[in-house]
């Protein structure tokens, strides 16, 4: 299948935001958190859910890709694909886990060893998700909606054992440490839907007529994403406006308004890339390179972004933040061109993952043989 620059656009904008969302937390003088509040007010459904969301089309491809490889090369198994499946989970959960144990360590708060911070999640996501892939899309849709149904009970009936040495204390801590985190219950279904929408986009895009082809982008994606995605866009907004704006917002992750407006916005944004793809208006690279090196370095720019937390500490006015946090966005766009001229995929952790994952999997299946 062709790679989609709207994929990476849209994996870039997710990234991007995060990373700006990360300074507007860390860099304002604390008189001045009205800025945070706007911030996630306005454009908190393209951060962590964008990118677990997109996360979600990427893995249903690269699996779609894999199923095709099996019938095409010889001593090419489903097994291979399984190993090389949930190994590469594994290790993303790990990378999840140490980035927690850094994080406990430098605000000396053991608790935050489990924390749903975006990698332990992506990672979880990839786990939860493989016995799913196999089946139908209206079944990955059904769980979807169950889980967040099912969400609203749980964290209604552990919400008071927060913080206590109990089973349902515990309970509560894996499910929902913290509640303004991107908690796996809220977010799985993102990843979820986001499956979902791989696999229509991978069957069209096997159709070699261009024009049937986007008769049935229309059809099977973009009609039935606008639909629904303003339904639940409608609905979610109106139950909302209490919260947007206030300090409420900023632990709103587990709300279920929260959640459906999220899903209808990333369901129309997707919608728009795929289709302005489709009909060549991304012809030229330069229209979107900037995005696509934060797509290409992803967990790698995720990682690294985590340094401008101490440049500017609770010092900066809303009439300098901005000033300062475009510098900085030019400076990383700059340096990822640089690392992907020079160093190409060695700079990027994901493919790394990739390769490292590919050489564990080759053992495993040598040593069976």
């Amino acid at each position: 299948m062709k790679r989609l620059k709207s994929i990476d656009i849209f994996r870039g904008l997710a990234m991007l935001y995060m990373m700006v969302g990360h300074m507007i937390t860390w860099w304002p003088v604390p008189e001045e958190n009205w800025i945070l509040i706007g911030y996630v007010s306005l454009f908190s459904t393209l951060g962590a859910v964008g990118f677990t969301f997109i996360s979600g089309i990427s893995t249903m491809i690269s699996y779609r890709n894999r199923l095709v490889k099996l019938e095409k090369v010889e001593n090419y198994s489903f097994s291979q694909i399984k190993y090389e499946y949930l190994i590469r989970a594994g290790f993303i959960v790990i990378l999840g886990l140490i980035y927690n144990i850094f994080v406990a360590i430098m605000f000396m708060n053991f608790s935050q060893i489990w924390t749903w911070f975006i990698l332990l999640t992506i990672g979880v996501c990839l786990l939860m998700s493989w016995p799913l892939l196999k089946t139908s899309k209206t079944f990955r849709i059904l769980i979807g909606v169950l889980i967040w149904i099912a969400n609203q009970m749980i964290l209604i009936l552990l919400a008071p054992f927060e913080g206590e040495l109990n089973l349902f204390g515990v309970l509560f801590h894996i499910l929902y440490n913290s509640i303004d985190q991107n908690i796996i219950l809220s977010f799985f279904t993102f990843f979820l839907i986001g499956t979902v929408i791989g696999d229509i986009i991978y069957d069209f895009s096997l159709i070699d007529n261009e024009l049937e082809k986007r008769v049935v982008l229309k059809k099977k994606l973009l009609f039935p994403s606008f639909l629904i995605g303003t339904i639940l866009i409608v609905i979610g907004f109106y139950f909302l406006l209490p919260f947007l704006f206030t300090e409420k917002i900023l632990s709103i992750k587990s709300n279920l308004w929260w959640l459906m407006y999220s899903l209808g916005i990333e369901l129309i944004l997707i919608s728009i890339f795929i289709t302005i793809d489709v009909y060549g208006l991304l012809e030229s690279k330069k229209s979107y390179r900037f995005l696509y090196y934060y797509s290409y370095y992803s967990l790698t720019v995720f990682l690294l972004q985590n340094i401008n937390y101490f440049f500017f500490y609770q010092s900066l006015h809303w009439y300098n933040l901005w000033i300062f946090i475009l510098i900085t966005v030019v400076i990383y766009g700059l340096f990822l061109r640089l690392s992907y001229n020079k160093w190409g995929s060695h700079f990027s952790l994901k493919i790394q993952i990739g390769r490292l994952t590919l050489g564990v999997t080759r053992r495993i299946m040598n040593k069976k043989i």
